[in-house]
Parts: structure tokens; sequence; C-alpha cells
């Protein structure tokens, strides 16, 4: 090990016995992110073709989707230990990229226009399932004290992974086409895989075997039994819920504007690249030198920041709307979303069951972020026939931004509470 390598794993508060993981979980994540900043650059140019009045059906349409496969997923679950889990379904998600690839190569225009539908609906499911697996195993590879320092850094690597792939589409997405990116994007995932198979080497007595019946219940839908039935997956809920609907509503004002600023898709690629490139920048700067921090001091306020910044950037919209406006209101957003509310949402979870971790999670990191997106979508796009204009909408924002910073004070709250019943639930042992 180089000097350098030794001041950086001491700067990131790294022990000994957690490097080899902690350098494979990195690697590992690079490849998922660097593969999904592949294709959502193109999913947005096809998405926003047709401006936002589309979205709320494209949405609704992934909800329905999450709600076919989420049972899917328990069953997975129950049916493979976790050497195999993630093999098989990366292995699913990298043979459609490539169906999607050979049908935007092979089909005509007036075809491929039903088929970027079915693209927008695919990688809004792909990118969460293929994350929420990654999420999955690291609270069943670390602890909540562990998860305090690595959770914050691990991303913080993976998003060098999503630098250079808005870096790359930003380059070539003109050159290449849509239909080359699927491809490369398929190669990392492959490439993801193989880390993984290096992190199991090296932590495989945590996720090698096949789970007991305490672990993992049979029952595919034993996950939403468990979110509805406990208050602190209540709470994780409905933070992300409120959270996820300004994203949402960001995220329509967006398709409208720059789709009227950019009417070019390929012009409009290459600013998704450029916007999703300046948000990896300020990304990686909280996610290794400002998340590790703040969790170990404040939990609480970590996960407040986000809905903190959605309140300020709806209320600057609803006094100055603007391209400016909104692409600085995506950088913070997006910003703080993976910078900070995802590791910190990560710690949260490596106080439940191994089920929970597993199952309610997947739930919520699905169903409830694209039932979140459709909801929100259905009621924006009403507030736009009703006549309300951009400031009305962004005012009407606020309230909910608002109470997701409630949310997360009562999160901080019932995460003490559950560490202080899990301990005095072994004590009792």
């Amino acid at each position: 090990m180089t000097h350098a390598t030794e001041r950086l794993f001491r700067w990131l508060q790294i022990q000994p016995d957690e490097r080899r993981a902690f350098t494979w979980s990195a690697a590992w994540f690079t490849t998922v992110l660097g593969a999904y900043y592949i294709v959502r650059p193109v999913r947005e140019a096809l998405g926003s073709v047709e401006g936002s009045t589309r979205l709320p059906w494209l949405f609704t349409a992934v909800f329905i989707t999450m709600l076919v496969a989420v049972p899917l997923y328990g069953k997975l679950v129950v049916r493979f230990p976790g050497r195999r889990l993630v093999p098989v379904i990366y292995r699913f998600l990298i043979l459609n990229l490539v169906a999607f690839s050979a049908a935007m190569h092979l089909l005509d225009e007036t075809i491929l226009k039903y088929v970027a539908r079915i693209f927008f609906v695919w990688v809004s499911v792909y990118v969460l399932f293929s994350t929420s697996l990654f999420w999955s195993v690291m609270a069943d590879l670390f602890s909540r004290e562990s998860g305090k320092r690595l959770f914050g850094a691990i991303p913080g690597f993976g998003t060098i992974g999503a630098i250079l792939a808005s870096l790359f589409v930003s380059q070539t997405a003109e050159r290449l086409g849509a239909a080359n990116l699927l491809l490369v994007s398929a190669a990392l995932m492959e490439a993801g895989l193989w880390c993984f198979r290096r992190l199991f080497a090296e932590r495989g007595e945590v996720i090698a075997g096949e789970p007991s019946a305490s672990e993992i219940s049979h029952n595919p839908f034993s996950g939403f039994v468990h979110v509805v039935r406990s208050p602190y997956l209540r709470s994780i809920m409905l933070f992300v819920f409120c959270t996820t609907g300004c994203g949402t509503a960001l995220y329509m004002t967006q398709a409208d504007i720059l789709n009227a600023s950019f009417p070019e898709k390929g012009a409009r690629t290459a600013m998704f690249a450029h916007i999703d490139l300046m948000v990896q920048v300020v990304t990686v700067l909280c996610q290794v030198v400002l998340a590790s921090r703040l969790m170990k001091w404040n939990l609480t306020l970590t996960l407040c920041i986000l809905p903190l910044i959605y309140a300020a950037v709806f209320t600057a919209l609803s006094i100055a709307p603007g391209l400016n406006v909104l692409v600085t209101g995506m950088v913070l957003s997006r910003s703080a979303t993976y910078g900070l509310a995802v590791p910190a949402l990560g710690v949260l979870y490596t106080v439940v069951s191994r089920d929970d971790k597993y199952k309610a999670k997947s739930i919520i990191d699905t169903l409830v972020i694209r039932g979140g997106d459709a909801a929100w979508n259905w009621i924006v796009n009403a507030m736009k026939v009703a006549g309300l204009g951009m400031t009305m909408i962004s005012a009407a924002i606020v309230p909910f931004a608002l109470l997701g910073s409630g949310m997360a004070i009562l999160l901080g709250h019932r995460n003490a509470a559950t560490i202080k019943n899990n301990n005095a639930a072994q004590d009792t042992e």
C-alpha cells in the first residue's frame, strides 16, 4: 500500500479490517452509477420530446410495472442467497440493455417512438433495483457505526464513475448514438458484477449462506406488511414520499423549460449530460468531505438538509422562474439527494432486520418512490390544467418540502429509539 493510499484511508476514517471490502464496494458502486449515467441522458432526451404532458402517463406506467416487479423481487430474495441474487438480477438487466440497443439499431422511427416510452419506464425501474440491491448488500456488510463512516465515502467514489460517464456522454452522444451508449452501460454492469465477486471473496461469510427462516420471511409480500406496521419504516416511507414529490415537481419543470430551450435531441442529450456533470462534482464533494462527518455529528441534521433545499428552491422559482434558477435548483437538490440523503438513509437501514433490509427497503426504494412519482405527476399536471402557472405551482410545493423536514426530525428520534430497543433486546437474550 502506498503512503498516499494509507493517508487517504486514514482521512476517510476507514479501519484496516474494512479497507479491502471498502475498496471493492466503492469500485462496484462506481460501475453502478457509471452505467446509469450513461443511459440517463438518453432517457431524458427521449422522455422530454413530448414535454411534461406525457410524464404522468409514463410515471403511472412505471408504478404499475413496480407493482409487478416488487413481488417478483421478493421471491428472488427468498429463493437465492446473496452470492447468487446479485448475478441473477444484473445479468437480466444486461440482457435488457442489449435488447434495447438492438431495437434502436434495427427498428424504424415510427416504432421507435413506442420503444422510447418503454425504455423510459424500464430505466426508471432499473436504476431503483440496481441501487437498492447495492445498498441492501451494504447494510448487510457493515454495522451502523461503520455505515456512518463509510456510507459517505463509498458513494463518493461511485460518483467519480458518474462524473466520468457524464463526461463521456457529453462528448460522444452525437457521434455514438443512443444505441451504442446502451452497450457501454451493459459493459459497465458486467464490470460491476466482477467487483461484487471480489467483494464476496472478502466478506462472503456475511452474505454467502442461504438465509434462515428467522432472517428472511418466505412470504414475498412481507415487506409490505412490515412497512405498514413499523412506525420506523413508515417514517422513512413518508420522508421519501415528501422528498420524491419535490423532486418530481422539479423534474416536470425541467422537462418544459429545457425542451423549449434546446429543441434538438442531440443538444438536449448533451445539456442533460452537462447538468449531470455539475451535479456529480458537487455530489462527490458532499460525499467525501461532508457526509461522514455530518452523520457522525448529527444524523437528523443530515436528513433535514435535502427538504430544506427543496423549500428554498421552490420559493425561488415562485419568485423568479427561469433556466438559471432551475439549473441551480436541480444541481443543489440532486447533489443533496445523492451526497447526503442517500448515505443517511443507508445508515437508517443498518438497524433493521435482514428481511427489512431487502424486502421493506426495496418497497420504499421502488414502489414508494415511483408511486410518489406517478402521484405527484398527476397532482402537478392537475394544477396546470386548473390554470396555475409555474410560480403558483412552485409556491404550493413549499409546504410539502417543510413537511419533509419535519419527518427528518421524527426519523432521527425514532432511529435512536430503535437502537435503544435493539440493545435492550440483546441484553435480555
